[in-house]
């Protein structure tokens, strides 16, 4: 199994964390975290698939020819690159606690946080939108499709060439 494809399924559980809805007041940065990392891995996937799962010459040329197309995806372009680079690149674009995805937000007593405090609220993410009031989910639902897909690819590549050097 590539590498890259243990990656995406990492993503997936975390993308299920993410999504459930148990009503169950939680410290905001748990699901700040959660959206932050869903982020960076979806934008790594590609690093993992170039750095660790095609450094042999055949795959490598062949990943090289298919990235100019894969950059080129609208959801690639227009959500995973931006999205990354604006929330770790600049760290902005997180999740906003004004949405009304997240319920009304209380303040605990947490010894183990820097002030002591920690802030709480429920989080519905089929309320959460970005930055520019799209909806959360659907992107990293097609983020992680078009990584699918393209993992696919390269699965497939793979086993072709495993089997004609049979």
């Amino acid at each position: 199994m590539l590498v890259a494809r243990a990656q995406l399924n990492l993503i997936r559980e975390l993308l299920a964390r993410f999504e459930r809805d148990d009503s169950v007041m939680r410290p905001v940065a748990d699901h700040q975290s959660l959206y932050i990392a869903i982020i960076a891995l979806l934008r790594s996937v590609g690093h993992v698939l170039e750095k660790v799962d095609c450094v042999e010459p055949g795959p490598r040329d062949w990943l090289r020819a298919k990235w100019p197309d894969w950059r080129e995806e609208k959801i690639f372009k227009n959500f995973i690159e931006p999205k990354r680079n604006a929330l770790l690149k600049e760290f902005r674009g997180g999740l906003e606690l004004q949405s009304d995805a997240f319920g009304s937000v209380g303040v605990v007593a947490d010894p183990s946080m820097p002030d002591c405090v920690s802030r709480v609220a429920t989080f519905d993410v089929h309320k959460a939108r970005d930055f520019m009031g799209r909806p959360v989910l659907p992107r990293l639902r097609d983020a992680i499709a078009f990584w699918d897909r393209c993992l696919k690819e390269a699965e497939e590549k793979s086993s072709r060439e495993r089997r004609n050097n049979l």
